[in-house]
């Protein structure tokens, strides 16, 4: 039986694998390129020709360059994530399929999260639009992976309890962190976006802990 054929009428979406996956793969390349709009030079009118003038433009870029890097990491982790998952899965349904177009959203989101982010560097709710974007894209690969392997659902019956346990917490890692994000922003911290940078330390950990 077919991938374009298996699975029960009610819940077949006729759409490969292979094509959601495309769709991902696409939409993911086209979000991480995108990025690079939150680095925005002056406009030409306001430009002075001169060493110190161009090294302060620079530096003005600095938390740009910040959410741009951060942003760009944390998809690529999401797109590794994602690929991981759908090694896994037999074959799509209707939920699942939605469930993954629903978190495409977030993810063709993010370069507008990250540009406006930067743009009020300063400002608290800045840094929400940001975790909150990147916190929903974690929420909608986490579900992704709950409802496929939920009594196997869409995955191979080979995959261990264990195994699926740890991508369900490692799912939930970067959400975890931008919730507590979102937090240190509430309380008025302009700097909480940087937890970011904790992810190394925390994957290590958690990587250690459910070993």
């Amino acid at each position: 039986m077919t991938e374009e054929t298996s699975g029960s009428e009610g819940s077949h979406t006729h759409l490969t694998k292979s094509r959601l996956e495309a769709l991902s793969d696409g939409i993911f390349a086209f979000a991480m390129t995108l990025l690079v709009i939150s680095l925005s030079v002056p406009d030409k009118d306001t430009l002075v020709s001169s060493n110190t003038y161009a090294l302060q433009t620079l530096i003005g870029l600095y938390s740009g360059f910040e959410h741009y890097a951060l942003a760009f990491l944390i998809l690529g982790a999401f797109w590794l994530s994602q690929h991981m998952q759908f090694h896994s899965v037999r074959t799509p349904d209707k939920i699942f399929t939605w469930i993954n177009l629903l978190t495409l959203m977030f993810v063709a989101l993010l370069p507008f999260s990250s540009s406006f982010s930067g743009a009020f560097s300063g400002v608290p709710v800045g840094a929400m639009v940001f975790e909150t974007n990147l916190l929903l894209i974690g929420m909608g690969l986490s579900l992704q992976w709950w409802y496929a392997t939920d009594n196997n659902r869409l995955t191979e019956t080979t995959l261990t309890p264990a195994y699926i346990r740890k991508v369900r917490i490692r799912n939930l890692i970067v959400p975890a962190v931008s919730f507590v994000g979102i937090l240190f922003a509430l309380s008025g911290n302009t700097w909480s976006s940087a937890i970011y940078m904790t992810l190394p330390v925390v994957f290590y950990l958690v990587e250690r802990a459910i070993r």
